[in-house]
């Protein structure tokens, strides 16, 4: 396929193409009318001499005196046998071009001849030559004069007025927050029509936008009722005697619906985060009590492959500005990845390092390891990498965690962990009173959305 030529390329060798059409039209013309002016000039001659002939020459004995008086410099006059008449045509010479003819004559005494007239026009050729060499040379002044003012004319007329539509089109970043509409009145009359498709096209994708994250927000809240309701009976009768033998299918009913309540819950933060309405605290948190109290929650079911890493520092960590509960939510969901990802009997490793700005916590696995590629990639919303296949996941876990850490100002990375897998990373600004006092006020401050989070 070949690749799209430049607009303003096109444009410029297109115009200097038609000027030099133009007097490519010129110089044909000027040719034309040159030649024809000849051929009209050399036939009144013509009319003349033969006119003067007819009056004085009775006979062919008496052509030669008479002619030698008539002729002037550049014209030579012949009697020919009739016959050999022909067209005006040029004839080019050692010294010069002649331009001849041969047309009928009557004399007076009745015999027909055909009269012979050469003419010397040399220098009306010259005369053109140097016409033609003058618009040869105009032709390329111009050429090269409107290649000059094509470059201003083009960038203040085309190219700045597609720069700054094409700025503007490019600040629409998210349905969820739309720039404002493009002012179609102020657009040049060509670019009206590109930029009232594309705010049409905005309206479209915002109202899209708008129903779906209305859908989501509202089946994530619809859902959040049954599926406590199926949780907590199943864990009452797991209870019950008499429901013994139910037991592993109990638990299996109480596993899948924790696991929906957390996909619920990782929807209602998608959609608070589209809506503005997202809830979390900055506040100084013991980063080292939250692993601790991770790996205690998760341990029990890990099977002895989560392990705990212990601070290469002896000396306690600092304190890291953030949510606590948003912090183990992030920190829940990646050790649940990693043991998803790397097989039996592989470690799990968690730790935490403080760095000269942000505290860093690692969970680090023995998988298949995330691609160069797709480190970006798998934190897009329902996006998983290659090694996700034939395994379960819904593909917004590491979109929430992406959204979290952003919310609490800091990020979440991937990359490849010593002697093979991922290590993932939680990065988290260092809480400092001084700096947290100007950025946060007081503690517990919320960050985000409007309200403070329900219990």
């Amino acid at each position: 396929m070949r690749p799209a030529a430049s607009l303003r390329l096109w444009l410029q060798s297109t115009t200097i193409l038609a000027v030099l059409a133009g007097y490519t039209m010129l110089v044909v013309l000027t040719l034309s009318l040159n030649r024809i002016e000849r051929r009209q000039a050399h036939q009144q001659l013509i009319d003349r001499i033969s006119t003067a002939l007819i009056q004085r020459v009775r006979t062919a004995d008496q052509f030669s005196p008479v002619v030698a008086e008539m002729l002037m410099p550049g014209l030579a006059v012949q009697l020919l046998p009739t016959g050999s008449e022909f067209e005006p045509r040029l004839q080019w010479q050692d010294n010069g071009v002649i331009l001849e003819s041969a047309s009928p004559l009557m004399l007076r005494d009745g015999q027909l001849r055909s009269l012979l007239l050469r003419q010397d026009v040399t220098d009306s050729i010259a005369q053109q030559n140097l016409s033609l060499q003058l618009l040869a040379a105009a032709a390329g002044a111009s050429a090269m004069l409107t290649g000059l003012l094509l470059r201003p004319v083009m960038a203040y007329g085309l190219v700045r007025p597609l720069e700054a539509l094409g700025k503007q089109i490019s600040s629409y970043r998210s349905p969820s927050e739309p720039p404002p509409p493009l002012d179609v009145d102020h657009q040049p009359e060509e670019l009206q029509p590109i930029a009232a498709t594309f705010n049409a096209m905005q309206e479209r994708l915002t109202s899209s936008w708008e129903r779906q994250r209305t859908f989501v927000d509202g089946v994530a809240h619809e859902l959040r009722t049954p599926i406590t309701l199926i949780s907590g009976h199943a864990q009452s009768l797991q209870r019950q005697p008499a429901a013994a033998g139910l037991g592993p299918s109990l638990a299996l009913i109480s596993a899948e619906a924790r696991r929906m309540g957390g996909m619920v819950s990782d929807m209602l933060d998608l959609a608070r985060k589209d809506a503005g309405r997202l809830q979390l605290r900055r506040q100084p948190i013991d980063v080292e009590d939250i692993v601790l109290e991770c790996f205690e929650r998760l341990a029990a079911g890990a099977e002895g492959r989560l392990r705990l890493q212990p601070p290469q520092d002896e000396r306690a960590l600092p304190l890291a500005a953030g949510d606590p509960e948003r912090l183990a939510q992030c920190l829940v969901v990646l050790v649940d990845n990693a043991l998803r990802y790397s097989l039996s009997p592989a470690p799990v490793r968690l730790s935490a390092e403080a760095t000269s700005d942000s505290l860093v916590l690692h969970v680090r696995d023995r998988g298949p390891g995330v691609a160069p590629a797709e480190r970006e990639a798998i934190f897009g919303r329902f996006v998983r990498g290659q090694a996700a296949v034939n395994t379960r996941g819904s593909g917004i876990g590491l979109a929430v965690v992406q959204l979290l850490m952003e919310a609490m100002g800091g990020q979440v990375m991937v990359s490849e962990a010593p002697g093979g897998g991922a290590d993932f990373q939680l990065q988290l600004p260092l809480f400092e009173s001084a700096a947290a006092s100007a950025a946060l006020g007081t503690e517990g401050q919320i960050v985000s959305g409007e309200d403070p989070p329900s219990p």
